[in-house]
């Protein structure tokens, strides 16, 4: 995800050698990822010469034979082939058009919940500009210039919300959810375990669940941004200013394997505590 927003940025600066640079070495290093094939794809076609153009071709292709249902890499792809005066280029995007459209009509029902694309834009946002509150004055000047665009508008209103003075840890499991699920849940296995083996009273086992407690109130702050972006007042567009920092907001990606081990570790690590406490308990 920074590698990804790091090469966004760099690419919508213009800066299209650096961008390939920086996609190829986050390829090196994290391994095959179809936000670094399209984004390298990308930096190669903008410099606009034929040879460039083969280059781009090239990655896509790569690309799409590890991932060949990945949506970003099909619409680059179908964007170059569209460009590119050639008759076999031509037909390509035609072909491509139409896997899009498949995928489309296919993965309707699989589509990502509001909270997954809130969470996802908050966090390449913050990603790619840093400070909360820089990034909501953004997000608003970004929104401004598209008042139809509902996601824009939900992700304003979420950055002003985690920007406001008390809300640290929630922003950290937006910017660092793996971190932040894991740190909440061994606070809770760590909590519970200490109050068993010190006897403590059983009320202080109550503060086993501040941890978890940060879930709720995360959830809540993001359906109230999504509430006040959905009362928002009809605005006329303002005229765009440029600003090639604030990153495109992609499709978003699908839960990956480390994202689903972290979980079942969790769960894991969870169902074992409540289970060693109960049978500590009296009578078990």
């Amino acid at each position: 995800m920074a590698a990804c927003a790091d090469a966004e940025a760099l690419l919508r600066a213009g800066r299209t050698s650096a961008a390939r640079k920086a996609a190829r070495a986050a390829l090196y290093t994290d391994g095959p990822d179809p936000c670094l094939y399209a984004l390298l794809g990308r930096a190669h076609a903008a410099e606009g010469d034929a040879d460039h153009t083969d280059r781009a071709e090239a990655v896509f292709r790569e690309g799409l034979a590890a991932f060949p249902d990945d949506l970003g890499l099909l619409t680059a792809y179908t964007a170059l082939c569209r460009s590119a005066p050639d008759p076999a280029r031509t037909d390509r995007a035609a072909e491509l058009a139409a896997r899009l459209g498949e995928l489309g009509a296919t993965g309707a029902q699989g589509r990502p919940s509001a909270s997954r694309v809130q969470r996802h834009d908050a966090r390449l946002v913050l990603t790619v500009i840093g400070h909360p509150a820089g990034a909501a004055h953004r997000a608003w000047g970004r929104a401004r210039t598209t008042p139809d665009d509902d996601r824009t508008a939900i992700l304003a209103e979420t950055l002003t919300a985690l920007a406001r003075p008390g809300r640290a840890p929630l922003r950290l499991l937006v910017r660092a959810p793996l971190t932040g699920v894991l740190g909440c849940w061994a606070w809770f296995v760590a909590a519970l375990l200490m109050v068993s083996a010190l006897h403590l009273p059983a009320w202080t086992s109550l503060t086993a669940l501040l941890g978890p407690a940060l879930f709720p109130l995360l959830y809540g702050l993001l359906r109230g941004a999504r509430g006040r972006a959905a009362r928002r007042a009809p605005a006329t567009p303002a005229v765009a200013t440029g600003d090639a920092a604030f990153p495109a907001l992609p499709e978003v990606p699908p839960y990956t394997a480390r994202e689903k081990v972290t979980v079942g570790v969790v769960l894991v690590a969870v169902a074992v505590t409540l289970g060693a406490l109960v049978v500590r308990l009296p009578g078990g």
